[in-house]
């Protein structure tokens, strides 16, 4: 067995414009051995923990026939996240010399994952990178039958497998606002979850599980806000490292620009209006000062031209 973490992702359709940058940021956690299953085509640089398997939905869903004794619907790929808590059993013929197998999305950014986990926590059978929930954009599981098999335990895994529809099943049932508001999903959740599960377990002392902290950033507030990359790390404005960012808000909207650099440099910042390079940063910022400043003058200098003005006439009339 191996200490390196099997992060298991099936993906059909078309890589995102941001997948060379999801590439790049493997290059610096060569523990994470990322198994892609896959009809894209990719033709740039492949580093050696990423494994790019010629596959298909038909075959994804044959793999779900044969291994866990269901016909999926599958209509659109998001639903693949559904059947993400039972990829320890769909994929286990790639897992079996790993000590830890991952779900994930490949819209993210990588930072030095590892360094941000717990300094202990191969002792953990679960490892979440937010504390409301098993985060779907990635989270690790011990390589144990009784966590591959967990999804069983849940009263609705085979109508969620067998639907079209999706139930958000890997992390919460759709319940995030609720979960952010402070409730326990262990009395709200009537699709029992993934975490749902998972949690149960843990209260039961079945699991030892880590939600102890947010690792990653999923969303840019305005001009203020940004992430800055340096080196293979990943900063938030304030200076605080994260494992990764999630491009789930900013990548849908029409602005955010994802460049297409022919190599992606060492250090760049994502800002809410893309992905810019240093000198762009700070001429941006210096700009914005400038600009600042000077609203700033014209607005002090009106008002001082204002008061003056009053004055002048209040002194007329008297």
């Amino acid at each position: 067995m191996t200490s390196s973490i099997a992060l298991l992702s099936p993906y059909y359709g078309a890589f995102p414009k941001s997948f060379p940058f999801y590439v790049n940021g493997l290059i610096k956690n060569p523990n994470i051995h990322v198994y892609m299953f896959t009809d894209c085509f990719y033709d740039g640089y492949v580093p050696e923990n990423l494994h790019i398997i010629e596959s298909s939905m038909e075959h994804f869903e044959l793999l779900v026939k044969n291994k866990l004794g269901i016909n999926s619907n599958i209509k659109k790929s998001y639903k693949l996240c559904d059947f993400r808590p039972a990829y320890g059993v769909i994929f286990e013929d790639y897992i079996a010399e790993y000590d830890y197998w991952a779900m994930g999305d490949i819209d993210v950014i990588y930072g030095d994952v590892l360094s941000n986990f717990p300094e202990n926590w191969q002792d953990y059978d679960v490892l979440s990178m937010v504390p409301e929930w098993l985060s779907g954009s990635f989270s690790v599981f011990k390589n144990l039958s009784k966590i591959n098999n967990l999804y069983k335990s849940s009263c609705s895994w085979e109508v969620v497998f067998s639907s079209e529809e999706n139930f958000a099943f890997d992390e919460c049932n759709c319940l995030y606002e609720q979960l952010r508001q402070g409730e326990n999903i262990l009395d709200i959740d009537d699709k029992e979850s993934f975490t749902f599960l998972v949690k149960k377990s843990a209260l039961n002392g079945d699991l030892k599980v880590w939600f102890e902290k947010r690792l990653i950033k999923e969303k840019i507030f305005g001009d203020k806000d940004f992430i800055r990359v340096s080196e293979g790390k990943v900063y938030k404005s304030d200076g605080q490292e994260l494992a990764y960012y999630h491009m789930v808000s900013e990548k849908i909207r029409d602005r955010f620009v994802i460049p297409e650099w022919q190599k992606i440099p060492k250090n760049y910042f994502i800002t809410s209006h893309g992905i810019i390079s240093n000198t762009r940063f700070w001429h941006k910022k210096v700009n914005f000062y400038r600009v600042f400043v000077l609203f700033r003058s014209l607005y002090r200098d009106g008002k001082q031209f204002g008061l003056r003005s009053i004055n002048k006439l209040m002194s007329l009339w008297k």
